[in-house]
């Protein structure tokens, strides 16, 4: 029994630490998105001129 809920306390730690690297790539992925956004508005306001 105590070697179950010590596996079952991995697998959650294991996941707690999956969502913490989801959230990261997350926000990573919306500031290069941001970025990407303002250099291709850049990039219209020069082919303007």
């Amino acid at each position: 029994m105590g070697e179950a809920v010590a596996q079952i306390r991995e697998v959650a730690h294991y996941l707690q630490t999956l969502v913490v690297q989801s959230d990261t790539l997350s926000v990573k992925y919306k500031l290069e998105s941001d970025r990407g956004q303002e250099l291709a508005s850049l990039l219209r306001k020069i082919k303007v001129l």
